[in-house]
């Protein structure tokens, strides 16, 4: 494929990469509203983690710089507000009235480029500065695939799509698309989304994007992510961060936006607050790290030990002795996880799946070579809760081996308070 010459390269890769102001997950705007009627006053600080050895080209922070310049231009539309009130149906007029006044700031992001290492902070109010981390990673992923000069290949994928669809509706799975922050570009999630509502419209039950909710009419979905629980361990404390998380989460949502986040102290800590009120009131957990068989096992004994079990049909077929639902959403990339999955769930509970990459990033070149994405995240590093308290460190202790994210003595000294060894 021919390259662009410099001319036409500068001209292309400088245009706006985010271009509405919904172009993000639906779960920052739910823990949005919530740190806006519960914590309006706490800092955040997040930083770009990079899982994976990547070399970024000669002036990629400089034309970064450009597009996070760019997102001031972005508004909360009255179409979108049209979209929020009947896809997000959560939020009071005061939020709404915010929302209407809301302008990124780029003051908030600091970037800074020292060779091939690429290093990213944003540092504000939460309220505000929640809404960077989705689009800012999906304008890093995009950017770096142009700066590269690697095609979208939409056309040479779309057949792969289709089957790997044909094969999703085979198995009757429920699927939501979650690729918003490593995809290879907005064309391509478009077109992904687009060919299988197409192929599987009975499997794809939503998508994590609210743009592409409004654009293709289907649901938003998704909660909370590891932030939430993280700030409330640097508020309370630790050993008090997953039942205040969940707790104050009812607070302001009363038993709507019902899938819990379970991991973001290793399961098993969490298990231990996640006691009958919580598991009655609760939707069911979303698994995000560690062995999907081995977390299965756990939540249906859990369930079991608390004799929240009744054998239920749904409209789709499905049986179920626990009427609760898992979210899978780490890393599904294959046909045999989620045969293994539903093997471990079958008649026991229900299953879903949150796809990322392998929706918005499955992308083969002309030789059939699979093209890598990006392995990254953005995680809140650091939190200062109110006026009165200072910053604390944030971390997150995964269930996965070298995912643990944070300052490394206090991930120790968590670890020490919760009793992990």
């Amino acid at each position: 494929m021919k390259k662009k010459n410099k001319g036409e390269f500068d001209a292309w890769i400088s245009k706006p990469i985010i271009t509405d102001f919904d172009d993000n997950d639906c779960y920052k705007f739910f823990m949005q509203y919530a740190v806006f009627k519960l914590y309006p006053e706490a800092m955040a600080e997040y930083t770009l983690i990079l899982r994976d050895a990547v070399k970024f080209p000669d002036g990629f922070a400089d034309e970064l710089v450009r597009q996070i310049s760019y997102f001031e231009n972005l508004r909360f539309t009255p179409a979108i507000e049209v979209n929020f009130k009947r896809r997000l149906p959560y939020f009071d007029n005061t939020y709404y009235q915010w929302l209407r006044g809301y302008q990124y700031d780029s003051s908030e992001v600091t970037v800074k480029q020292v060779g091939t290492d690429l290093h990213v902070t944003v540092r504000g109010y939460w309220v505000r500065t929640i809404l960077w981390e989705v689009p800012l990673m999906a304008t890093i992923s995009e950017l770096y695939f142009k700066f590269n000069q690697v095609p979208d290949f939409i056309e040479i994928n779309i057949p792969r799509w289709e089957e790997k669809y044909r094969i999703f509706a085979t198995k009757k799975i429920r699927v939501s698309e979650f690729g918003t922050r490593r995809r290879k570009s907005k064309a391509v999630q478009e077109e992904a989304i687009r060919t299988f509502i197409r192929i599987a419209p009975e499997v794809l039950v939503g998508t994590s994007n609210v743009m592409f909710s409004r654009l293709f009419n289907i649901p938003a979905h998704g909660t909370q992510a590891h932030e939430w629980y993280m700030f409330h361990a640097v508020k309370y404390g630790v050993q008090m961060a997953n039942r205040m998380g969940l707790g104050r989460w009812v607070d302001v949502y009363h038993g709507a936006l019902g899938t819990a986040l379970s991991d973001t102290f290793t399961t098993d800590v969490f298990l231990r607050d996640f006691d009958l009120f919580f598991a009655k009131l609760f939707d069911g957990p979303r698994q995000d790290s560690g062995n999907p068989v081995t977390f299965a096992e756990k939540m249906i004994k859990h369930y079991r030990d608390m004799n929240i079990t009744i054998p239920i049909t749904f409209s789709h077929g499905k049986t179920a002795f626990i009427p609760k639902t898992i979210v899978f959403s780490d890393s599904i990339d294959s046909h045999e996880k989620i045969d293994n999955i539903e093997e471990a769930v079958f008649e026991k509970i229900l299953s879903a799946y949150g796809i990322g990459v392998w929706i918005s990033f499955d992308i083969v070149d002309l030789a059939g070579v699979k093209i890598k994405h990006i392995n990254m995240v953005i995680k809140m590093t650091s939190a200062k809760p109110d006026d009165k308290m200072p910053w604390g460190d944030c971390v997150k202790l995964s269930d996965s081996a070298g995912k643990h994210t944070g300052n490394q003595k206090t991930v120790e000294l968590y670890k020490t308070q919760l009793g992990i060894e």
